[in-house]
């Protein structure tokens, strides 16, 4: 019955007019999304017309003996492997994630190790130091015998957390050497 109504001329005029005012229809509905689109105000301006502002930069600050001895102390404890109860309680938990102090005594923890011969005098420089964050660079030497790079510069990043200086970073400044392809 279908077949019969397609094949009709009286069916077929009665599609092509349906189906062309279907095609005006949909014209005219893309014409006026074009020309007219955005002329109300449903959505009030929320943006101001002035120039986008930057964020300030944070105020430079120098670095503190506080913040220069709790490096020390890191160094001397978390990094020499000896009294890491007293590590514990001025690591930042950016550095030791969720340890707990059981799981820190053991020795087993995500801060790289070094033998420091000058642990005590090791120099700093100091790469940024704003009133809650710094980032230092110290040069350890290595005891001798110890079987590691005699000399290894490493970064520390400090922050302040509830009033109180905390190491949040320790990395070692070294990339091992690429071999060369044999020819």
């Amino acid at each position: 019955m279908i077949g019969t109504l397609v094949n009709s001329p009286r069916a077929q005029r009665r599609f092509l007019w349906l189906s062309g005012a279907v095609l005006v229809a949909g014209i005219a509905a893309f014409v006026a999304l074009v020309l007219f689109r955005g002329t109300g105000n449903a959505y009030p301006d929320k943006f101001s017309k002035q120039p986008a502002q930057l964020a300030k930069p944070e105020k430079k600050v120098p670095i503190t003996a506080n913040e220069i001895a709790v490096a020390r102390k890191f160094i001397k404890t978390a990094v020499m492997r000896q009294n890491l109860d007293a590590a514990y309680n001025i690591t930042h938990v950016d550095l030791k994630g969720r340890m707990t102090r059981k799981a820190w005594d053991t020795g087993n923890i995500p801060v790289v190790g070094y033998p420091a011969l000058n642990a005590d005098t090791a120099p700093f420089q100091v790469d940024f130091s704003y009133q809650d964050e710094a980032l230092l660079e110290v040069d350890l030497d290595a005891k001798p015998g110890s079987g590691v790079r005699p000399e290894l510069l490493f970064f520390l990043g400090l922050k302040k957390s509830h009033g109180k200086w905390l190491v949040s970073y320790w990395e070692p400044h070294w990339k091992p050497p690429i071999p060369a392809t044999p020819n």
